[in-house]
């Protein structure tokens, strides 16, 4: 009997130790959590040999002074105080055409020809004044000072009808009148409007053409009420639009009165935008950016870091100067091809800030040869 009490107990102290030593094998074999860099099949390494050609470029992230900014959406105008029409002083018909809408031209550029009885008839009797003004002067005769008086009349008649000083002085040097009375440019710009067509007739004051500066442009954006109290006049606008991506124009808010639109309670706010080599064109849509409120600190990076990989925003960080791997983060760009990271980079790291595609092709290429 005492026998078999002992090899009760044997059995049961073999028990427990079998369940004690598969707990703690258990334990062991569990994984333990991590917050490395990222695990192994997601680094994506650059060979040396390949590094020179590859175009990559690294920069340490830093942080700097950001001013918050209101985005405002809107498009480009034409600022009608740099506008021109032309129409005709005198009735007629157009014979000749030089222009169409869209060219650029210069201040005194022909851009037309009438013909005009009117004009012709003027033409002709500033010639005779003109030339016995000049037989006067040379025979001294004692009238020279009352055909000058003549003379100085129809050559006025011909500027009220439209005449430049070049086309009188081209009736001067040839001594014979003009056919055709040139219309020429009021102001350097673009053609906007031809109402007209060779051999149409048109009537003295009818506008048959228009011209835009467009040397400086408005910037036209809607600004909402809780916006109004963080913009002033003089105040600097940054403008981009889809058409130019990496390239900022710089504006200045000129206006900020009118009226709120009932249906968006929105006001429009103009925004003087130089525009150097004719970029902006009308009716296309930009947005503005304005400093609004105090600075502040944050994390930024050049857009250029940026990628969109597995349907993320990604950066690469630089583990070494070969070696990188993808960094999923929460991104906001500022304009000026800078971003502001609010979430998944710390200051002093190192990302890939230009050349970051090549990065993203080979991540991409290694999830391929997973799958």
């Amino acid at each position: 009997m005492h026998n078999m009490f002992r090899n009760v107990l044997r059995v049961a102290a073999s028990a427990a130790l079998l369940a004690v030593l598969a707990s703690g094998c258990g334990e062991r074999s569990a994984p333990e959590p991590t917050d490395g860099p990222a695990a192994a099949d997601s680094v994506v390494h650059i060979p040396a040999s390949a590094l020179a050609s590859s175009g990559l470029r690294l920069e340490t992230v830093q942080e700097r002074a950001i001013a918050d900014t209101l985005l405002l959406a809107g498009q480009i105008e034409v600022n009608p105080l740099r506008v021109a029409h032309l129409a005709p002083r005198v009735s007629g018909t157009i014979q000749k055409i030089a222009v169409v809408v869209g060219d650029r031209v210069r201040a005194g550029d022909l851009v037309a020809e009438i013909y005009s009885p009117e004009f012709a008839a003027a033409t002709g009797d500033y010639l005779l004044a003109h030339g016995r003004l000049e037989r006067a002067r040379a025979a001294q005769a004692p009238d020279t000072a009352a055909l000058e008086n003549i003379t100085r009349s129809a050559r006025l008649r011909l500027e009220v009808l439209g005449a430049s000083e070049r086309d009188i002085a081209r009736v001067d040097e040839r001594h014979e009148p003009l056919q055709h009375l040139p219309l020429r440019c009021p102001i350097s710009g673009v053609v906007t409007e031809v109402e007209t067509g060779a051999g149409k007739p048109v009537q003295a004051g009818t506008d048959i053409f228009g011209f835009a500066d467009l040397a400086e442009v408005w910037g036209v954006v809607d600004v909402y009420e809780r916006d109004f109290g963080s913009l002033r006049i003089g105040q600097a606008a940054r403008v981009t639009t889809t058409a130019y991506p990496a390239r900022e124009f710089h504006g200045q808010i000129v206006s900020l009165e009118g009226t709120v639109k009932p249906e968006t309670r929105t006001l429009s706010v103009r925004v003087r935008v130089p525009n150097p080599g004719l970029a902006l064109k009308p009716g296309m849509f930009i947005a503005a950016r304005v400093p609004a409120g105090a600075t502040r600190r944050g994390i930024v990076v050049r857009e250029g870091a940026l990628q969109n990989f597995g349907g993320r925003t990604v950066v690469f960080v630089a583990l070494t100067d070969s070696t990188f791997v993808p960094r999923a983060v929460e991104a906001r760009r500022l304009g000026g091809g800078i971003a502001e990271i609010s979430e998944g980079l710390r200051a002093g790291e190192r990302v890939a800030s230009q050349g970051a595609f090549i990065l993203k092709s080979q991540a991409s290429r290694a999830e391929l040869g997973e799958e």
